[in-house]
């Protein structure tokens, strides 16, 4: 099949997002559209294992699917075996492309732009690289390929009950959960973008207790944070390593406001509608015009008057490196201090 001309006869439906948390995020709306458009199909998405609390509770997907990194033989023969009429695949990887031809699903979407859309046969010709939608619309076209109508809801991220309850006896017990403001920090980027130096996380840290007399809450991986807080002397509260995703969530349920950098925990507390200050660096295929935080309320922070034209930092190599140094603590606390006005009073 070439065409899908018998859109009715499509029963079952997977969409591919086997990358990274803020990726899955940015593609909800897209499988809520797909939702609305086949009201009575099964959906089911393929995702990476450590982001399956992502999708907990969503009304739109009937089913995860976990790809572990097998052999993509045995991920397609599994596959196979469910019978999907349609795959939307929002990640475009050679590895994904052959998974769903091995996987026989007749109608196939994808990009055709890249050479892996040699084995889509329904092709949304759409340049990510070119930056001119962000990623949310990036999903929402292939989606429209599908033939439904795209809409760019709200994002809705459901906690489960005892993720809750965990982030909260957590909170009291380093004794912030009624802190106001309630700030979190998440200073590690694992690598997507070019970060603000730890430094000035630090600076900003005691800026804040010093501004409204408490105490940061700082999450990450244990190597991101302990890098942070030599940088400081107010003591912020350290979750690194005290949550799973799903508790990570809940946690930042509480937050009044969260700042960081580009990165799956930026989404996470966009989606969960927390006021959100990011930092951005002003790279092409890293910037907000594709990977800000969706919603209203938030602030983006980037450096001034670079324009620049890389796809990936070019490092000491750069005559600007490390410009992310060109956005100061204080600034950012200016940010703060407007969102905070807004938020508690």
């Amino acid at each position: 099949m070439t065409k899908l001309e018998n859109s009715g006869k499509v029963k079952k439906i997977l969409v591919v997002r086997n990358d990274r948390i803020g990726d899955l995020i940015l593609s909800l709306p897209a499988i809520a559209s797909l939702r609305k458009g086949y009201p009575d199909a099964h959906i089911g998405v393929l995702i990476r294992e450590y982001t399956q609390e992502i999708l907990w509770n969503n009304p739109d997907i009937d089913e995860i699917i976990i790809d572990r990194g097998q052999n993509v033989f045995e991920l397609a023969r599994q596959i196979a075996e469910k019978r999907f009429d349609l795959a939307i695949v929002l990640y475009p990887n050679w590895r994904n492309g052959w998974l769903c031809w091995l996987s026989g699903i007749p109608w196939r979407i994808g990009t055709g732009y890249k050479p892996v859309g040699i084995l889509f046969n329904q092709k949304a010709y759409i340049h990510r690289t070119k930056i001119v939608h962000h990623e949310m619309d990036y999903c929402l076209k292939l989606v429209e390929k599908a033939g439904v109508q795209s809409v760019r809801e709200k994002i809705q991220l459901q906690i489960k009950k005892e993720d809750k309850e965990y982030a909260q006896s957590l909170l009291e017990k380093y004794q912030v959960r009624n802190t106001i403001p309630l700030i979190g920090i998440h200073p590690g980027s694992g690598g997507s973008a070019l970060n603000w130096p730890e430094h000035l996380y630090g600076r900003l840290i005691d800026l804040l207790s010093e501004k409204y007399g408490v105490k940061v809450v700082l999450t990450g991986s244990k190597e991101e944070v302990e890098r942070i807080l030599p940088q400081t002397y107010s003591q912020p509260v350290n979750l690194a390593g005290q949550t799973t995703l799903g508790q990570l969530m809940a946690v930042y349920s509480f937050y009044h406001l969260f700042i960081g950098p580009s990165t799956g925990p930026m989404h996470i507390a966009a989606g969960l509608g927390k006021p959100v200050i990011a930092l951005f660096p002003p790279i092409r295929t890293q910037s907000s015009a594709k990977w800000g935080p969706q919603g209203e309320g938030h602030t983006v922070l980037m450096p001034d008057e670079i324009k620049c034209q890389y796809k990936r930092c070019r490092l000491q190599k750069c005559p600007f490196y490390n410009c992310m140094a060109q956005i100061t603590p204080e600034q950012v606390l200016m940010a703060v201090v407007n969102v905070v006005r807004r938020v508690t009073s």
